[in-house]
């Protein structure tokens, strides 16, 4: 029976990863992996909120079920499709050879560690602009020279009584 020909209650009933074989059986070629969901939405009239945890399920499955491959960006195909050298093409990870150094190569001049050469072609750039500030900026100290005392004001309250005045001057002015 082909997918097409599913019905609602046929989509409710079997699994997204056995759906998603047959698909791609049918097909013949990878699909993206939303394609492949939009699908399912569209045989079930399902919503996405309404299968949200059988996607998260199925991406699951394809990802451990043998039967299928990623061949990257998104694009999921049949295993059987590929040979064993076409796999090793698609999926392999690629590998960089990296050489330890020995002492003999510590000592050699001419040698560049990884990322030397891109530091070699900053050299002419100042550690320090002239548009950036410095630590033992003058005009930090100034500036804390021009609060005069006279200008700080300091609200004590007595907790003993808020009416009482420990000064007749306090008094005046609070009067005044």
């Amino acid at each position: 029976m082909k997918i097409k020909d599913y019905t609602k209650e046929m989509v409710d009933e079997k699994s997204f990863i056995d759906m998603a074989y047959t698909l791609l059986n049918e097909k013949g070629e990878t699909m993206n992996l939303y394609d492949i969901i939009d699908e399912f939405k569209a045989l079930g009239n399902y919503e996405y909120d309404e299968i949200e945890n059988r996607v998260v399920q199925f991406y699951t499955d394809l990802n451990t079920d043998g039967r299928f491959l990623n061949i990257g960006e998104n694009q999921w195909g049949i295993r059987d499709w590929y040979s064993v050298d076409d796999i090793e093409e698609k999926i392999a990870p690629t590998i960089q050879k990296f050489d330890i150094l020995d002492d003999d190569d510590e000592e050699d001049k001419n040698l560049k560690l990884l990322g030397e050469d891109e530091a070699d072609d900053d050299d002419d750039i100042p550690a320090v602009t002239d548009d950036q500030e410095t630590l033992n900026d003058p005009e930090d100290e100034q500036v804390e020279d021009e609060i005069n005392e006279t200008d700080i004001v300091i609200d004590e309250e007595d907790e003993d009584d808020d009416d009482d005045f420990d000064d007749e001057e306090e008094e005046e002015e609070y009067q005044s």
